[in-house]
């Protein structure tokens, strides 16, 4: 699958009228009106505060550093503040069929973003009904593999859309889930590999969602770590894992992976007072953060679910949203 590039706009009266100058590329459905949020190019990856060379992009007058498009969307889903993140993903139902607390999307979007995650990752279709009043505080990663129970191999993803659709409905970060252990293994990284290109262009953060087939995570936490190295490897952003079961196995997935490690929440517990215990095990070995969908979206106060791993995420940082 190949991303199509729109036709760019190069007027240079356009990049005049925003305080810019030499202007490359403007692209349709801005969200925010963030100067130069959703423009392709810019500095080197993980460089908070560097120059960009005027064929980069866009550069602002009068000033000899900027921050790019990639660096202004990661920033809202890890803040330079804390570090830290509460990822809500509600991506399920595509796999899963309209499972309880996303049944009806209209009424449960507006009761789980108000519970103020950092950001919420969903396919295309919900992306669309997130209201803009709320997208305004709420970071929106849209989620670009697909695949169902119905075929009994749900685990299986394939590409579901484009960085430049992602572009277009105002996303920060787009996610791809590789399985692996899986036969179509490759198939998966191939895609990884190519939207991590795509999104380099666009300057577009990626997740990577890493799982392993047939695994218990617990019982094999080597593997967890191998599949996340991996997916720093090609080039993603933050990784987002399965609990391994204990602080010191967990540890060794952080630690060999170099880009950001969120905990996954799996599938609901028995017991909610489990997760956030998790959390806070996860962040006292290095983790960037949550990736928890069931667990907030099926308790019964997802609000109060939604603060409580805010509180399990954020202790010590000094920040709390």
């Amino acid at each position: 699958m190949i991303d199509h590039v729109p036709q760019p706009c190069t007027d240079s009266r356009v990049g005049a009228s925003l305080g810019f100058i030499q202007p490359t590329v403007l692209t349709a459905g801005i969200r925010g009106a963030a100067p130069g949020r959703f423009l392709p190019g810019g500095t080197a990856p993980g460089s908070h505060r560097a120059k960009v060379a005027i064929d980069s992009g866009f550069q602002r007058r009068g000033a000899d550093v900027v921050v790019n498009g990639r660096e202004r969307r990661l920033q809202r889903l890890l803040p330079t503040r804390s570090g830290r993140t509460v990822l809500l993903p509600i991506d399920q139902p595509v796999t899963l069929g309209p499972i309880r607390g996303l049944t009806d999307i209209d009424q449960a979007l507006p009761v789980l973003l108000e519970g103020a995650p950092t950001a919420v990752i969903a396919h295309r279709g919900v992306i669309r009904r997130v209201p803009v009043e709320l997208s305004e505080r709420i970071g929106l990663v849209m989620h670009l593999s697909v695949g169902t129970s119905l075929s009994g191999r749900g685990h299986v993803k394939v590409p579901s859309s484009t960085v430049v659709e992602a572009v277009r409905l105002g996303a920060d970060a787009v996610s791809v889930q590789v399985t692996f252990g899986a036969p179509e293994e490759l198939t998966m990284l191939t895609e990884l590999a190519r939207v991590v290109d795509a999104c380099a262009e666009w300057g577009m953060p990626v997740l990577a969602m890493t799982y392993v087939h047939g695994v218990d995570p617990t019982a094999e936490p080597a593997k967890v770590a191998h599949a996340a190295r991996v997916a720093a490897e090609l080039g993603s952003d933050i990784v987002k894992v399965p609990w391994t079961g204990t602080p010191d196995s967990f540890e060794e997935v952080v630690t060999g992976c170099f880009a950001p490690v969120v905990v996954a929440g799996g599938e609901q517990a028995d017991q909610w007072e489990a997760v956030p215990s998790m959390v806070k095990d996860a962040m006292s070995v290095g983790a960037a953060g949550t990736c928890v969908g069931r667990n907030i979206f099926q308790h019964h106060d997802p609000g109060q679910a939604l603060a409580q791993l805010r509180a399990a995420v954020h202790d010590g940082s000094g920040e709390h949203r």
